[in-house]
């Protein structure tokens, strides 16, 4: 099934007092949702990686390296791309609030 997926770009600057300042830009493709199988999962879990999530997007310049996503109102990272052919693989992880909340 095709979704919505929110690709989100972080970026920093300094302000006048130099302390930083993390501006977000976000933007909207399709992807195709799809699990992480048992091989991949464990695979990184064994060095410490903890992959939820993956999305594929039909086309690999969609993809503008942002960081972040959000899908159905979760927010993930992107743990890792990859490419086959036209296509793009995103692997994420939940992402976590300085509070430790998911």
């Amino acid at each position: 099934m095709v979704d919505v997926l929110t690709l989100i770009r972080q970026e920093t600057t300094v302000d006048e007092y130099g302390a930083p300042v993390i501006t977000e830009t976000s933007r909207e493709v399709f992807a195709e949702q799809m699990s992480i199988g048992q091989k991949e999962f464990y695979q990184a879990h064994a060095v410490g990686l903890q992959p939820e999530i993956k999305f594929k997007l039909t086309d690999y310049l969609d993809y503008e390296n942002e960081t972040c996503v959000r899908h159905t109102g979760q927010r993930y990272r992107v743990l890792r791309t990859y490419r086959t052919g036209q296509e793009l693989e995103l692997v994420c992880y939940r992402e976590v609030n300085p509070d430790g909340s998911a």
